[in-house]
């Protein structure tokens, strides 16, 4: 046998085996829930109205996470997703309905990843709560801080 033959062969084979593992590789995380290259989000809603239900709908451009309601003892809603690449685009919203009141706003975006973000592989957390006078965010896992007030419901044209 030649051998710059099978020095041929045996350097497009290792160069094969490269690629293969290369293309094995970049699947997988292009397939993972998260990668190295994303991050990964949890949103958690609580509701501190224990008395009454709370209505929540929340969705993104292309998830409908439908209706929730959150009445005691079932009072949390929480979900996870993969930011997008680059972290810019990603928009959760929820509507909410609480007796005559009602609230819409952005439970996660670029702003709200950063005051949820923790680093940790299992994902960061972005933990709101519901209360009477309003709608809070854990603002750097320290302190609960106020974003929204319940806005009443518009009325009823006959």
């Amino acid at each position: 046998m030649n051998t710059w033959i099978g020095s041929f062969e045996y350097k497009y084979t290792i160069k094969n085996l490269f690629m293969l593992a290369l293309m094995f590789v970049g699947l997988n995380i292009v397939n993972a829930r998260c990668s190295i290259l994303v991050d990964g989000y949890v949103v958690h809603i609580k509701s501190d109205i224990i008395h009454d239900d709370v209505t929540v709908h929340c969705r993104s451009k292309k998830d409908d996470l439908g209706t929730h309601v959150l009445h005691s003892p079932n009072l949390e809603f929480e979900w996870s997703f993969c930011d997008n690449l680059g972290g810019l685009s990603t928009l959760f919203y929820c509507h909410f309905w609480w007796k005559n009141f009602e609230q819409t706003f952005d439970v996660f975006n670029h702003k709200l990843s950063q005051w949820c973000y923790e680093n940790k592989k299992e994902g960061n957390t972005c933990n709101s709560e519901i209360k009477d006078d309003g709608f809070y965010l854990y603002e750097n896992h320290t302190t609960w801080q106020r974003l929204f007030t319940w806005n009443p419901k518009p009325e009823k044209l006959i």
